[in-house]
């Protein structure tokens, strides 16, 4: 099984989107549950966030399908 921290090393991409998810989705959730507010801003970098992170897993996945049919 492969560490979280060599999984990220080797999907540089990764990085950003999980930075991104876990700030300003950590910020909305602490901000909606103590104050009882919807921060938009923090809401819509979360799921940027994401997204960032899906995308580069699924980009990952094909070129390790495509590396295997060559």
């Amino acid at each position: 099984m492969k560490k979280i921290k060599d999984y990220i090393i080797e999907n540089p991409p990764l990085y950003p989107g999980l930075s991104f998810f876990m700030i300003f989705g950590g910020q909305f959730i602490i901000g909606y549950i103590r104050e009882n507010v919807f921060y938009l801003f923090h809401l819509t970098l979360g799921i940027l966030g994401l997204l960032m992170m899906i995308i580069s897993l699924l980009v990952k996945k094909r070129n390790k399908v495509n590396k295997k049919s060559i």
